[in-house]
């Protein structure tokens, strides 16, 4: 069994199924198929124009932007810490 654990932790095959398998869970968002009628509700009181036109761009945008700088902290400091910190 040691051996096993050797090998797993030496090979570059464990982290990046480890990896992907976390990424797979958090693209995941079983909230968004309820975020236009909230934000269409009494509570946020928009417009289906200003959901569509106004927010959604923004927050596709802004998470695009912020894809760069995660990439490039996930390479500098060697994923470990970027999955254990989400």
């Amino acid at each position: 069994m040691d051996s096993w654990k050797e090998g797993q932790s030496s090979s570059w095959i464990y982290p990046t199924l480890v990896l992907c398998i976390y990424g797979f869970f958090s693209m995941m968002r079983p909230s968004e198929p309820f975020l236009t009628p909230y934000l269409t509700g009494p509570d946020k009181n928009l417009t289906i124009d200003e959901v569509t036109n106004q927010i959604f761009p923004v927050w596709t945008y802004s998470y695009l932007v912020l894809l760069f700088p995660v990439f490039l902290v996930t390479d500098y400091v060697r994923y470990k810490p970027i999955i254990i910190l989400q």
